[in-house]
């Protein structure tokens, strides 16, 4: 089941709290979206209440249900990465130290759009065989976590700006350039895979 709290609106929306920021948002976007396609997951394993519905439905529960976790965690972890590079830097240490903390705060949210995705995957899955009626709500899915991806780029990408090596720059650079270009085209499949979406490939 996805774990939502309201208490993470409030700390968002709190000016005197540097976390959650950005990353966290993201994360908790792709969250919402998963919320609503395990609903939509589950609503379709209701018409077949003998328990033989197709291994599609399932299969698709336990991958929102891992998704879902992942993304829990990495919203905590997207704003302890970020206190602690501050943290890190603001207490004199040494140029490696600083460096290592900068990279727990580029790839936290370089996860969340790894794990938004594999989500995106999903939701082509489940528009193969989803009932008509659902398709509006897939069509908000595949909104949500499209936004999300495209969030947790941005903050990466901006994480990413105070970085000196420029070899090890170009490597993160050229990592959430594929990844981002990944989202884009599942977007793409995810909503030409929906019916009446009107979008093509």
């Amino acid at each position: 089941m996805v774990i939502m709290h309201d208490s993470f609106i409030a700390a968002l929306s709190n000016p005197n709290q540097p976390v959650p920021g950005g990353g966290s948002a993201a994360a908790y976007a792709g969250s919402v979206g998963l919320a609503l396609l395990e609903k939509i997951v589950r609503l379709e394993m209701r018409r077949y209440p003998d328990g033989s519905e197709p291994w599609l439905w399932g299969d698709l529960l336990n991958q929102v249900s891992v998704l879902s976790e992942n993304l829990h965690r990495l919203r905590g972890e997207d704003g302890k990465s970020y206190l602690f590079f501050a943290e890190t830097k603001a207490s004199g240490k040494t140029e490696e130290e600083i460096a290592a903390a900068l990279k727990q705060a580029i790839e936290c949210p370089m996860k969340i759009l790894e794990q938004v995705n594999k989500a995106l995957s999903c939701v082509s899955v489940a528009a193969e065989q989803c009932k008509n009626h659902l398709l509006s709500d897939l069509q908000v899915v595949c909104e949500l976590l499209g936004a999300a991806g495209r969030g947790a780029y941005h903050i990466s990408m901006a994480n990413l700006r105070p970085m000196t090596d420029p070899v090890s720059k170009a490597d993160y650079q050229s990592r959430l350039i594929n990844l981002h270009a990944r989202s884009c085209e599942l977007i793409k499949r995810a909503e030409a895979s929906i019916p009446g979406s009107g979008r093509k490939l």
